[in-house]
């Protein structure tokens, strides 16, 4: 299963204050980078004193992201997960009655299973372990079918799964406010994370906030958080592009060695370019080095192409990319690409990521037909 932890903090690592009300942290901007990522997620699990305290529904309300998972198989709503060893748990908290479609599921201790079951809502799913662990957590709901988990607190819940070693990526955004109360719950080990240094590291501006996305392990299909994002980041901006009976509507994401990254789509400045030649150009316009960068892009490079004399594939190997990432195999509606093969026999790295290749399909559904 993969494992996403996500938080934000205070610039001086708090996770929350002590006043009574909830202390906000994230921006706009941060708030709908979380929001995507949940949506990619099977499950949801957050920590009984965050229910208690924050109230939080963890539904997923944008209709575009439901769309989506629909599309990807998957159903409109996350499963809901809590974990408790007292049984301190309101039956009216929005966790329980918001997103009837969603399957609520309560971890808990032998002593207080049954009343719980008797105190929440029918329907929810009460799981008694003996010993309440991030392993035995992660069994459990891997019987229930899911994948995916994303955790998002509180302090010691996230710390339960990091101390396992069961976390795949870290997504923590810091924020410029400040706490300075010590009795507040505080990310774990903030300042000194005992994995700085032994996981790769991406460090970006999101709105006000610095985020820090750390990968300790790519996932089954291969891919870190940070290829993730960007991988759905160039499928978003495929949409962007008009609809054209001569053109595929692809989106690209072009990362650098120094983190920056470069966006770009079908004829997004001329009617003649694709969406990698749109990327490449603006990191190249910005003087960025291109050599053992990563290309992300909705759609498989072309090999061959019509509007002009070269194709995708071999700019992305006279760039000095070292690695593409891609969701959709070109289909053979306009010719055969053969954008794979050339690439890998140029000693590029190439990762094909079919589970996305449905979101894909429906963007370009005015030119491919099932």
């Amino acid at each position: 299963m993969e494992v996403i932890v996500s938080a934000a903090v205070s610039s001086d690592g708090y996770l929350d204050d002590c006043t009574p009300r909830r202390l906000v942290l994230s921006c706009a901007e941060d708030w709908a980078e979380v929001h995507r990522l949940r949506a990619w997620c099977d499950a949801i699990l957050v920590g009984a004193e965050t229910v208690r305290r924050d109230n939080p529904s963890l539904v997923i309300r944008d209709a575009g992201l439901r769309t989506w998972r629909e599309w990807l198989g998957m159903k409109p709503d996350l499963t809901k997960v809590t974990v408790t060893a007292g049984g301190s748990l309101d039956a009216g908290a929005r966790f329980f009655t918001e997103g009837p479609g969603a399957e609520k599921i309560v971890v808990t201790v032998p002593a207080v299973r049954r009343g719980l079951e008797e105190r929440l809502p029918s329907g929810v799913r009460v799981v008694a372990l003996e010993e309440i662990t991030a392993g035995g957590i992660l069994d459990a709901l891997e019987g229930f079918g899911v994948r995916s988990l994303m955790v998002e607190g509180g302090a010691r819940t996230i710390g339960m799964f990091l101390d396992a070693g069961v976390v795949d990526s870290l997504r923590l955004a810091v924020s410029p406010a400040t706490v300075g109360d010590t009795r507040a719950p505080r990310f774990p080990e903030f300042g000194r994370l005992p994995f700085e240094g032994r996981a790769a590291k991406v460090v970006r501006r999101v709105g006000d906030m610095e985020v820090y996305e750390y990968a300790f392990r790519p996932a089954s299909d291969g891919l870190t958080l940070t290829d993730r994002r960007r991988l759905l980041r160039a499928v978003e901006l495929g949409e962007r592009s008009e609809p054209c009976g001569t053109a595929y509507r692809v989106g690209c994401v072009v990362a650098v060695r120094d983190g920056r990254e470069y966006e770009g789509y079908t004829h997004e400045t001329d009617c003649r370019n694709h969406a990698e030649e749109e990327a490449l150009a603006k990191a190249a316009a910005d003087g960025a080095d291109l050599l053992g960068a990563c290309v992300y892009t909705s759609m498989e490079p072309c090999s061959v192409r019509a509007s002009k004399p070269v194709s995708c594939t071999e700019r992305i190997i006279r760039s000095g990319a070292s690695r593409v990432v891609y969701a959709y195999a070109e289909p053979a509606c306009f010719v055969r690409c053969e954008g794979t093969r050339l690439l890998r026999e140029a000693g590029i790295d190439v990762l094909p990521v079919p589970a996305y290749a449905p979101l894909v399909r429906r963007t370009n559904a005015h030119i491919v037909h099932d």
